[in-house]
């Protein structure tokens, strides 16, 4: 897969968000009440592109898991993805994981 060297800082509130998309191809965005499932060590059942790799770190003086959660998962909405994968958690607070659209519409699992 290639690797777009396309960074954007987006905040969100105190969490601000860093984007390195993995695909030139951009996405509808989601509806807010459509969940964003995580996956941390195993990995969805249905066949997905990966379109992104996202990072969230809380303003120092809102350092919350939680709240980075949030943020991401709200991007991942907007740019398209059906879940993250790969999720962990770095310095304590700061989250990332990779976007992922699943292949079909059907499959959320």
């Amino acid at each position: 897969m290639r690797y777009v060297p396309f960074v954007a800082l987006l905040g969100f509130g105190c969490v601000p968000i860093n984007v390195a998309y993995l695909s030139p191809v951009r996405y509808d965005s989601k509806s807010r009440e459509i969940p964003i499932p995580l996956y941390s060590s195993q990995l969805p059942a249905c066949a997905f592109k990966e379109i992104a790799i996202v990072k969230a770190r809380p303003e120092a003086w809102k350092r919350s898991t939680g709240a980075a959660v949030d943020a991401l998962r709200k991007k991942a909405r907007q740019i398209g993805g059906d879940a993250l994968v790969r999720v962990s958690f770095d310095q304590g607070t700061d989250v990332t994981g990779t976007v992922v659209r699943f292949e079909r519409d059907d499959c959320m699992q």
